[in-house]
């Protein structure tokens, strides 16, 4: 894993075919061709007897052609990792055989053991061999940008007898660098045209003439240092000429080798040491902290081996200052140098030395270190590295035993996490007096033995970049580290808004309900200062077979890279200016649905697609794009069908003239909802609510029963799984059982106090009852409804007579308290009589009822009741009898004579009476008839 964190902003195992058909340029996106991002640091002056190759740099490739991981760590074997698809070719002699290149190849120094973060820092402090590593992939949208470190070597010539070399401040040389990436084997040749042969990756050193570079991998092969314009100055390891007027190079600056000097692990710790998870010293690795013995400078001048007369020919003192990265332009640490610091007592070079081959024999006792000057190894002198303020203290980010803390230096300042140590020389004359050119010695310039005279040492916060850069450029750099590293990028977007039917705003949880499966996406972003160059979003859908990564938003730590998971790219927009915008600028991109490939089924009812965004930038030519935005998720709801129309309602009747205690109506049906619950780590939609009520048929508006709250028809419940639902507003539960895997069956009861209103008309004892499905955007279906009478109204009977010769009554029934009205029409009266004889009669208007005591009875005790009031007989909706209402029993003597109210004229006689009067009455009519026409005939 990178010591130097992978920073992902997002993860795939594979990517998905939206995304491969982008990188792979179908797109017309995403560049194969590998390209420098920036020089951070190279040794571009080199003395000829030590001449290495040290750069770092950061180098843009499409993501994921180059992977880490693709040999293991402490593998050297070029047999492997030619299938790293990553290598370099650079110039090995210069200008002296410029067709001569030498190719470096991958050290993996990136550790995958979780309990050995430090692994990978600590091999590549150890390396001297000829190799470049790849401290930390950073992700920025399409492309890969590549943290590179090279440590190689060079054969410059080491001495000339041509004067020209030997020019003060050096002989420029041509350094050029091609990055080849893909298939590595035979991608160049070696030779010139029509002379090739192809350049097999095992083998070190080829002519090659970049002229016979094919058409064929030009995509992917690049001179990454051909626009740098500076190439290599070249110092010559010795002088030319006898004293007093040598011709020198001037001072130089040793940049180290092999042991020389011992630095921590043994070898170049000094290029490139990544300090993310600091080294293994003390009681555990401190992140962001170099151990001392990291860094050295060491200068040596060899006018002064040369009997130059004196003139400029003693550096036994120089000055140095730790400067960074900040959004990409270089300032002084603050935290450690704010301004160069002066360093003074090294040991010049034993006189007699008259080239720098031997100087390794000297450099180790001579050399500064960062080390605790306290140190009783270097009681005796001040030549150390070991940053201070005013008053003598260490600088925040020195440490007491001389490491350097460069977490301390970068969080301090908020610097980009890229750290190099220029050193300047400080030459005199051999008396300690200032070094000046005289007319002998016109060549000794003191910008390059003196450059403090001249302005040219260190640089400060507000110094203009031009003369920042020529500072540097008067610089040594010799030392280089890394704490996590980052590339600038444009500001993240913001999801503020899915289309719904609604505003679509999301809500605190990041989300929307939308009836829409191909919504509208929008929200904000920074736009581009330069409207020619603009800033694009690109939006993304979730593949939900390989989900988006959390921590997606910012920059990762992980040691190993994570896949890829951006999902499905929808479409981009130009991020526009907005003033209403608090970004400054918005967004909007549609999800058709039509981008989904199989087999993702799209968005689908029910279900739900998240989605995140990214910026990418154009006015810098490297498309340096932001982290992913926030995650703003759509659950796709439906509008529901209306309930299935099975439903029933149950009225509880009265026994014996009173309805038993707790009586309850009972409605039940059977729902399939479409929107049902379900949850899944953060995920998770809420149902559809079932929204019950009822309306007496007489009334305008309807009663509220029940409303089920959130989460009562979960998708993942068991079938046979039985719950409740309880509304608060009302009191009233629900019972539902999950029947099949979409479908509930549910029962409702309502107490029978809640139905009131009867007047005695059948409107006012009938009501409907209605079921709706409401879906989470308050959308109701179309309801399911049953009509039914609900009739809990006992019969009241009243006995008008009862003697043997009949008994009656009348049937009513009190409504709206004292109210009297009379019984339906066609109601049964059972009588029992007295031996449990029974006759039923109906009630006859006005709630009238009589019935004549069988022949026989004539004393004893009879009842009357009504069983049931129910004159329908039959439920409309099941076409089962239900029942009605069991009327109070009355009970009374039979009397042998009729009552007082049954005598002629004072309401009425027996019926048999009736009868026997009206037979007679009708006989003596006929038989005067019949005398009247017998007189008639006689005359």
């Amino acid at each position: 894993m990178a010591t130097l964190a992978m920073v992902v902003p997002l993860g795939l195992s594979a990517l998905s075919a939206n995304q491969a058909n982008a990188i792979d340029g179908q797109g017309g996106t995403a560049s194969r061709k590998p390209l420098l991002y920036k020089m951070l640091a190279y040794n571009d002056k080199i003395d000829s007897y030590q001449d290495e190759l040290r750069m770092d740099f950061i180098l843009r490739v499409r993501h994921n052609d180059f992977n880490p991981q693709c040999v293991p760590m402490r593998d050297t074997s070029p047999y492997d990792s030619v299938k790293c698809n990553l290598s370099f070719a650079y110039q090995f002699e210069g200008a002296q055989n410029p067709s001569h290149y030498r190719r470096i190849r991958y050290l993996n120094t990136i550790s995958t053991n979780p309990n050995d973060p430090t692994g990978g820092a600590e091999q590549w402090a150890e390396n001297e061999a000829e190799f470049f590593t790849v401290h930390k992939v950073i992700n920025s949208g399409l492309y890969d940008f590549l943290a590179v470190s090279i440590e190689g070597d060079l054969s410059y010539m080491d001495t000339s007898k041509d004067p020209k070399y030997y020019v003060t401040g050096g002989y420029p040389e041509p350094l050029n660098v091609y990055a080849i990436v893909g298939q590595q084997n035979n991608t160049l040749s070696c030779g010139s045209s029509p002379w090739t042969s192809p350049w097999d990756y095992t083998t070190n050193d080829c002519t090659f003439d970049p002229s016979t570079i094919s058409s064929n991998v030009q995509d992917r092969v690049a001179n990454i240092t051909a626009d740098q314009g500076r190439g290599i100055k070249l110092y010559m390891g010795n002088c030319l000429g006898d004293s007093p007027h040598p011709q020198c190079s001037g001072p130089a600056s040793w940049v180290g080798w092999d042991g020389n000097p011992p630095l921590y692990g043994g070898h170049q710790a000094n290029w490139g040491m990544v300090t993310d998870y600091g080294f293994p010293i003390g009681d555990k690795p401190v992140p962001g902290v170099a151990p001392p013995k990291s860094f050295f400078v060491y200068w040596f001048n060899l006018r002064g081996n040369n009997s130059a007369g004196g003139i400029c020919s003693t550096t036994n003192s120089y000055y140095y200052q730790w400067v960074g990265q900040k959004n990409s332009q270089w300032v002084p640490v603050d935290a450690l140098t704010p301004k160069p610091v002066l360093v003074t007592g090294q040991k010049p070079a034993v006189n007699g030395l008259t080239s720098s081959w031997g100087l390794q024999y000297q450099v180790n006792d001579n050399t500064a270190y960062n080390v605790d000057p306290t140190d009783p190894k270097y009681a005796n002198t001040t030549n150390v590295l070991f940053a201070t303020d005013k008053d003598g203290q260490p600088m925040p980010a020195q440490k007491a035993d001389g490491g350097i803390d460069f977490k301390e230096a970068k969080e301090k300042q908020d610097l980009d996490g890229y750290f190099k140590l220029v050193t300047w020389p400080v030459t005199t004359n051999d008396d300690g007096t200032q070094c000046k050119p005289t007319a002998s010695t016109p060549e000794v310039t003191t910008k390059i033995y003196d450059p403090h005279q001249d302005g040219l040492v260190g640089i400060t916060d507000d110094m203009p970049a031009a003369q920042k850069n020529t500072n540097l450029d008067a610089g040594w750099v010799i030392d280089t580290a890394f704490y996590k590293y980052d590339v600038p990028r444009p500001d993240d977007p913001t999801i503020t808004n899915i289309q719904n039917d609604t505003d679509g705003s999301l809500n605190a949880s990041g989300s929307v309900y939308t009836g829409n499966l191909d919504p509208v996406i929008s929200g904000e972003c920074t736009p581009s200062k330069d409207d020619t160059h603009p800033n694009t979003v690109t939006l993304f859908g979730e593949d939900t077979g390989n989900p988006f990564k959390e921590g997606q938003s910012k920059s990762s730590d992980d040691l190993v890279k994570s896949s890829d998971s951006w999902g499905f790219k929808l479409g981009e927009a130009v991020c526009k200016a907005d003033p209403k915008s608090k970004q400054g600028g918005s967004w909007q991109i549609q999800d058709t649905n039509k981008l989904y490939p199989s087999p993702d089924p799209g968005n689908k009812y029910n279900s739900y697609r998240r989605y995140h965004a990214w910026v990418t930038e154009s006015a810098s030519g490297f498309s340096l794009t932001s982290f992913f935005s926030n995650i703003g998720t759509a659950y796709f709801v439906s509008n529901e069908k209306a309930p299935d129309g099975k439903l029933s309602v149950t009225v509880p009747h009265t026994i014996n003239g009173s309805l038993p205690a707790n009586s309850v109506v009972t409605f039940k049906g059977v729902v399939s909802p479409i929107n049902t619950a379900w949850s899944s780590g953060g995920l998770g939609m809420t149902d559809s609510r079932m929204a019950v009520s009822m309306k007496q048929n007489a009334a305008s508006d309807w009663t509220p029963l029940l409303t089920t709250p959130a989460n009562t028809f979960q998708r993942d419940a068991a079938v046979g799984t039985t719950s409740s639902a309880t509304d608060s507003a009302t009191g009233l539960t629900l019972s539902l059982t999950k029947t099949t895997a979409s479908t509930w069956s549910w029962t409702l009861t309502i107490p029978a106090g809640r139905f009131t209103g009867y007047n005695g008309s059948d409107e006012t004892q009938t009501y409907t009852f209605q079921v709706r499905m409401v879906n989470p955007l308050n959308v109701p279906s179309d309801p399911a409804s049953i009509e039914r009478k609900v009739d809990m109204t006992p019969t009241t009977l009243a006995l008008e007579r009862y003697d043997v010769f009949q008994v009656a009554g009348k049937a009513y029934r009190y409504v709206n308290g004292s109210t009297r009205v009379p019984e339906t029409k066609g109601t049964l009266v059972h009588i029992t009589w007295p031996g449990n004889s029974s006759t039923d009669v109906v009630v006859g208007d006005q709630g009238s009822w009589q019935a004549v005591p069988p022949e026989g009875i004539n004393q004893g005790q009879f009842t009357a009741q009504v069983a049931s009031d129910d004159a329908e007989s039959t439920d409309p909706q099941s076409g089962n009898f239900q029942g009605g209402n069991e009327s109070a029993a009355v009970s009374h003597s039979l009397e042998f004579r009729p009552s007082n109210s049954a005598l002629p004229f004072a309401g009425g006689w027996p019926l048999s009476v009736l009868k026997i009067l009206v037979m007679l009455t009708l006989g003596l009519v006929g038989f005067v008839a019949c005398l009247r026409n017998r007189q008639e005939i006689r005359y």
